[in-house]
């Protein structure tokens, strides 16, 4: 881009023909650092400036068989190591001497999402990038230098005018009303949040770049656009919604001006002062800039963003004081900061909807960046003439003159050495090595010829000191001085133009002889001033020398003076030492006895410990034993009660029996019959008094049955030998699984889970029961019981359970050790159990009685 100058009527000097110099475009590469230790790395630095790229396993080209170590060289080669600062001087510093010399620049960062361009650019509060960076360097030169503000107003036309202290007073105080109402409005609305960026202590960069012109003024401007989903924004433009992103922002169209320089058409350029009031603007900015969060981002951006630096300077007029009213005098150059949004896979990201759009958009600008790129590359190696694609992207159209070779352009290649981002880094080392390749042509500024005197600035700077020591001396305030308000000593403007065009030009030998006559008067007027000027120097010595000559005698009195202060000083010293040795060693003593107390409290604090665990320990044991003893004594009561209820209950039986023996003896009706030793038994555990007990009754009191069939009252269950016995297998619906050594065999069954219906027990074909249930024993294990039992069908149509038997079937484990020896496999039968009651059921539609 060429340094926007307008075509001025001053005549240039004549410079000899030079031949048109190259550069090509200098590549930097910065590596971040790993931030996960698992994380393995495919790039090598091997020196300052060649970096080594190793096939990971996970890449494509290693599935395919391809194993390849490319090495690519660069300007230079930052590692994780390097500071902002090395990368700053490196790669910006250049750029900003280069501004202010007149000439515009260019800086991109480049490279896939997440790699580090952002922080590289813009940095940390507390540690700037390349952007904070610059303006502190800016600022720092043109300190003491800079126009009051407003002096320079942009035209809207990529220019600007210069406008008179009277006019730039009036914008000033236009400006400072409006903030007034601005500050009032926002008060009244809200209470103003404190940003949380002016309360972090940022360091400045302290460098001075050389090259700045005394005798001119400056002042600076930052624009801030965007470029999303390739549109334009401005991202300082006043909205009436500063915190909402994008929708509210005008899309700007890209012009070119009169010198064929491509601009943003109405961006608002703001006019900065400090470095403080740049950040301002930038953080307005970043609230509206587009970010979202993406799987491989947490803060990605979704644009490209180009934050612009513009340098203005013009001359001071002849008196050195004010810029000189003069549009075509102005001089205005430019760094253009790009922070390109980073290229992503959707497959990696799983973008989806607007990210989606975005990431397409923005891969479609990196490639055009690419393609014109290649054609740049390609024209300048074969010599051909191809048209390089510069409109199909927003970015590249707007840079199009660097490219042409009106500036530096420097790219920062920014690198993130996963393996998993391998196949991306490939690409983009591929971009660095081709644009390296692109050779750009070195402009030649166009330095103007003006009648000015140079050291304007100073000689006017001297004329106002002289003019207020004046001032002060007429009031009494000082002793008098002598100010020599003189000549300033120059010969004059530089030799005009004597470039003839014809060899009848008289004007251009009439002007030098003007010139001529000017310059030898104003020589011999600078020779008559000098003897009086010699004088007054010589006067000026003398003086000085006596001056001095005292200050000698001063000296040597305040010499001998300081002699004694130092020799008391010494002794003092001497003293000093002395004390803090003592000191000292009363501070060791002091040490060791603390040491000792604390020794001391440390092995107190351990008894102490001890005695409180001891003590704890005790009380546990002692609460262990008394919820032992207490649930011993509670057990014991409930087996006394047990036993009470048990003899209460044995009284109640024996009562029982007695009545229906008393019974069986006085009735002379009833036919007895003696009771069989099963059917005896199975009335409940119940001791029964055996049958020598009982009186006979004489047969002739017997009475006939006077049932209907001639049967007896009660069957005999079947033989044993009798094969064709069915079980009626009462058990739960998901019984556990038995898992002992013998298992219980019935070939003939009915499984029931209830026992509703009398049918099933009062089926003729059913001749044995068996009740099955499931519980943990003591030590944990599953105890299985089966209560086996005969049905004997009654004459009443009924069935009568009479429980005989009963099996235990337990498991173990062979390699447990149990507390006490049990067997593996348990199929017992337990006597006392043997027709421990029965089960009558009696007639039909009738619910079963114990």
């Amino acid at each position: 881009m060429r340094p926007t100058r307008c075509r001025t009527p001053y005549k240039k000097t004549p410079a000899k023909t030079r031949p048109a110099q190259k550069d090509s475009v200098k590549v930097y590469c910065r590596i971040r650092p790993l931030l996960n230790d698992n994380d393995v790395s495919c790039l090598n630095v091997l020196s300052k400036r060649t970096v080594q790229l190793i096939s990971p396993e996970s890449a494509i080209n290693y599935r395919n068989g391809v194993y390849k170590e490319m090495q690519y060289t660069f300007q230079q080669v930052f590692s994780d190591q390097d500071s902002q600062k090395t990368v700053f001087d490196f790669v910006a510093l250049p750029l900003v001497e280069n501004l202010v010399q007149g000439k515009n620049s260019l800086l991109f960062t480049y490279g896939v999402t997440g790699s580090g361009k952002t922080y590289t650019m813009t940095g940390e509060p507390t540690d700037g990038g390349i952007m904070p960076r610059c303006l502190d360097v800016i600022f720092n030169s043109i300190s003491g230098y800079q126009a009051k503000k407003f002096i320079f107003k942009p035209d809207k036309m990529n220019g600007f005018d210069v406008q008179s202290e009277t006019d730039a007073m009036a914008d000033r105080q236009n400006e400072l009303c409006a903030n007034m109402h601005a500050v009032a409005r926002t008060n009244a609305k809200t209470p103003k949040k404190k940003d949380s960026n002016s309360d972090i202590m940022r360091t400045p960069d302290t460098t001075i770049v050389k090259g700045i012109d005394e005798d001119n003024t400056y002042a600076v401007f930052v624009t801030y656009i965007e470029i999303y989903n390739n549109n334009t924004y401005d991202l300082l433009e006043e909205s009436q919604d500063d915190g909402f992103r994008g929708r509210t922002l005008q899309n700007r169209i890209i012009r070119e001006d009169a010198n064929h320089n491509m601009y943003v058409h109405g961006v608002t350029e703001v006019e900065v002062k400090t470095t403080e009031e740049a950040f301002e603007a930038f953080y307005r900015g970043q609230k509206k800039k587009k970010m979202a969060n993406t799987v491989l981002n947490a803060e990605s951006s979704r644009s490209h963003s180009v934050f612009t630096i513009r340098l203005v300077q013009a001359p001071l007029d002849g008196q050195g004081e004010t810029a000189l009213q003069n549009k075509n005098a102005i001089c205005v150059s430019q760094l253009s900061l790009v922070d390109l949004a980073g290229s992503e896979r959707t497959n990696r990201t799983k973008s989806s909807g607007q990210r989606l759009r975005e990431a397409g958009t923005i891969n479609n600008s990196l490639m055009t960046l690419r393609s014109c790129i290649e054609i740049l590359r390609e024209n300048q190696l074969t010599g051909s003439n191809k048209m390089v694609p510069y409109r199909d992207s927003r970015i590249t159209h707007l840079f199009k003159n660097y490219f042409d070779g009106e500036g530096l352009v420097h790219v920062i290649v920014c690198v993130n050495p996963r393996s998993d981002d391998y196949d991306e880094t490939v690409h983009v080392m591929k971009f660095a090595e081709m644009t390296q390749e692109v050779q750009l042509t070195r402009p030649y500024p166009e330095k103007l010829q003006l009648d000015l005197i140079p050291g304007r600035r100073k000689a006017n700077q001297i004329f106002k000191q002289a003019i207020q020591k004046v001032e002060e001396n007429s009031r009494g305030d000082c002793p008098p001085i002598n100010v020599d308000l003189g000549l300033v000593y120059s010969l004059g403007p530089p030799f005009p133009s004597m470039e003839m065009t014809s060899a009848e030009n008289e004007e251009i030998l009439q002007n030098l002889i003007v010139y001529l006559e000017h310059r030898l008067n104003k020589r011999q007027e600078l020779l008559s001033d000098l003897p009086r000027k010699q004088e007054k120097f010589r006067n000026q010595l003398i003086e000085v020398e006596k001056e001095n000559i005292l200050t000698k005698q001063e000296t040597s009195s305040l010499k001998a003076t300081l002699e004694q202060e130092r020799k008391k000083n010494s002794t003092f010293e001497t003293r000093i030492v002395e004390l803090e040795g003592i000191i000292n060693n009363l501070q060791r003593h002091v040490a060791d006895k603390e040491s000792t107390i604390e020794l001391l409290q440390r092995e107190l604090r351990e008894i102490k410990m001890q005695l409180n665990q001891h003590i704890l320990e005790k009380e546990k044991v002692k609460l262990k034993y008394s919820t032992k003893v207490a649930a011993e004594t509670e057990k014991l009561k409930d087996a006394e009660q047990k036993l009470k209820i048990q003899k209460t209950q044995f009284r109640e039986k024996e009562e029982r029996l007695r009545k229906v023996k008393q019974l069986l003896v006085e009735d002379p009706i009833c036919t007895p019959r003696p009771l069989s030793t099963r059917s005896n038994s199975t009335l409940c555990n119940t001791p029964v008094p055996s049958d020598e007990n009982i009186p006979s009754v004489p047969m002739e009191f017997i009475t006939p049955s006077t049932s209907k069939r001639d049967v007896p009252a009660s069957r005999h269950r079947r033989s044993q030998s009798c094969n064709a016995e069915v079980w009626l297998d009462h058990r739960a619906a998901m019984p556990t699984e038995l898992g002992t050594v013998l298992q219980p065999q019935m070939k003939r069954r009915k499984s029931v889970t209830k026992l509703t219906d009398i049918n099933d027990v009062a089926n003729p074909k059913v001749s044995k029961y068996c009740l099955m249930t499931q519980e943990q024993d003591s030590g944990g294990e599953l105890e299985t019981r089966l209560y086996k039992a005969d049905v004997v069908q009654t004459t009443g149509g009924g069935a009568q359970v009479i429980f005989n038997e009963m099996e235990t079937l337990r498991q173990q484990s062979p390699t447990s050790s149990p507390p006490r020896k049990r067997t593996a496999k348990t199929n017992s039968t337990d006597s006392d159990i043997k027709a421990s009651c029965a089960i009558s059921i009696e007639g039909h539609g009738k619910k079963p009685r114990l």
